[in-house]
This record gives structure tokens, sequence and C-alpha cells, in this order.
């Protein structure tokens, strides 16, 4: 990178993570899948592909085949900041297997990079109709700042970078009635990214996830998904919806944190953290091309883009 970094990107740098909070800054944008984005980020139940490796492992038991998965976005339309994934996955001995790479950062400034290396497999059938799969997911997450100089000036600033194993596990409990429950254990080792003792700004607290899918018929499914985001106990609340035309084209809707609106004053939401959530999507002989947009009051909108593979029967959805 040039040795002197201008003061706006690094700037910029600081708001992204201010912006996230100081319990969950880091790996504020992993969440990967313009489909599940676009339903509120709801994949908790709903994701039986590759990218099942983020939302819950356990949705790997669904893969019937290779798969393939691309992921890319510009948050908040932002030249310089990226957020992209790229994942692989197919079957074996009976399991659902994934590797992925995801990189968020801001360019010749910050990154953040998490690979993972998933699992998920059906555990029991313990009732006509009835299956509980689990999966997990080990990840290696890495924070690193580029060195730079202050433009104007001649201090360096260098902090260096910081690597943390991670692990996640998810189950799912898919039932005859066409709906599926699932829960989530996101960062279960509590990874410590602090790069400043004492400030209290860099670990990533083990948190809960629940989610729900509903398919009130082949084309149509309604999300739900809650989920704790830090250490101090505050929770989301998402909901999500999704109308397939005749499985090929597909519109998707939905709400971000919902729990935000009661704490909005009147009618008019306020908090930064309420999100729009909308996108569509298209599939062909095993090929699949998903957009998404998510609105953030004081930030903008961020758009999404996906491209999903898969081969000899391909996945489940």
């Amino acid at each position: 990178m040039s040795p002197r970094a201008p003061i706006p990107a690094v700037a910029l740098a600081a708001v992204a993570l201010a912006c996230a909070g100081p319990a969950r800054a880091y790996f504020e944008e992993v969440a990967v899948g313009a489909r599940q984005i676009a339903c509120g980020q709801t994949g908790q139940a709903a994701v039986a592909d590759v990218s099942a490796y983020h939302w819950n492992p356990a949705g790997l038991a669904g893969l019937e085949g290779y798969a393939g998965f691309l992921d890319y976005a510009r948050p908040y339309g932002v030249e310089d900041l990226a957020a992209n994934a790229i994942a692989v996955g197919g079957r074996a001995f009976d399991t659902g297997v994934a590797v992925a790479w995801h990189r968020f950062g801001l360019a010749d400034v910050y990154a953040e990079d998490l690979f993972c290396a998933a699992a998920g497999r059906t555990l029991a059938r313990p009732l006509n109709g009835h299956t509980l799969d689990g999966g997990v997911t080990l990840k290696v997450a890495r924070v690193s700042f580029q060195p730079f100089t202050i433009q104007g000036t001649t201090a360096s600033v260098d902090y260096g970078a910081r690597t943390e194993p991670s692990l996640d596990l998810g189950l799912r409990w898919s039932t005859p009635w066409r709906m599926s429950f699932a829960w989530v254990g996101r960062d279960l080792t509590s990874p410590d990214f602090e790069f400043q003792a004492g400030s209290g700004a860099g670990e990533l607290p083990a948190r809960q996830e629940f989610g729900l899918a509903y398919a009130w018929n082949p084309q149509s499914t309604v999300f739900g998904g809650w989920s704790e985001t830090d250490a101090a106990g505050s929770t989301n609340l998402n909901l999500g919806l999704e109308v397939w035309f005749y499985e090929v084209f597909a519109i998707r809707s939905g709400l971000a944190n919902v729990r935000e609106i009661a704490r909005s004053d009147g009618l008019l939401v306020t908090n930064d953290e309420f999100r729009y959530t909308g996108g569509v999507g298209v599939k062909h002989r095993g090929w699949e091309i998903d957009m998404a947009a998510v609105t953030h009051r004081r930030l903008g909108a961020s758009y999404r883009a996906s491209l999903r593979w898969a081969g000899r029967g391909g996945d489940a959805r």
C-alpha cells in the first residue's frame, strides 16, 4: 500500500467500527448471501446450501452434491469498502462439508479475514417426517491494520494484526408441517481482538440465535430470527418473506431488528439498527443469482450480489 494513508480513509474505518458498537465491532458485516440478507438476515432455519457454513452449519446436512458460492458487496456504497466471500462444498461420508473465506475491509487500511471449515449431518429421525440435523463451523479470524503515516505529518501508526480461533454450533429440526426450527451458538470460544489493553472493544462474546421457517406453500416461505448481539443481553428480532414464481424468479423482503420499532418516536423509526431489506433472485439449471439491498439511516444503503451453483443433484432449499 501507499505509505501515506489519506485522513478520510482512516476516518472512514473508524466510523465503520464505531457505528457497529464496541462489543461487536469486528466482523459486523460477516453475514453472507444476498438471499437471506434480503429476507431480513433470517437464515438460521432456512439455508440448506453451501452458505449454511455461516447461517447454521446444520443446514449443510441438506447438501446433495458439490456446490459453490460467491458473494460480493459494497457496504453503504463506499468505493474502497468491500465485503466478499467464497465457499465450496460437497458431500462425504453422509455429511455435508464446506470451506469458506470471507473478507471485510477498507482498501489499504484495514481488513477482517474469516476462514471457515464446516460440516453438518443428520443426527436423528425420531418420528416419521421429523429430522434433527447438527453441524459445526471451525473458524480462524484475523483482524489486521495496515501501517500508515498520517497525511501532513511524520507520525507512523502500526496496530498490527491479531488472529484468533472460534467455534459455531448449530441444530435444525425439520417437521412434516412445512416448518423448521433452529438454534445456533456463535463464537463459543469468545475470541478477543483487543488491540489496546483495557479498551474492552475487541471481544466477540458467545451468543445464541434461534430461527424458524414456514413454507405455507411450495413457492412461499416466511422466516423469523431472534439473536443475541452482545454479552449484555441485547437482542435482535428479524422477519423475512420469500415468494418464488414458477421456480425461476423470486422476490424477497425483510425487516431487520424489528424490536426497535417499539423504541421509536411515534411512527417514525429513529434507531440506527432498524433496517429495511429487499431483493430478487433468478435460478436456472442449478445456477442462482441473488441481489439484495439493505438500508441504514445514517450510512445509506448497502447492495449485495451472490452467485450459487450446485451440481449432481444440487442442494435442498
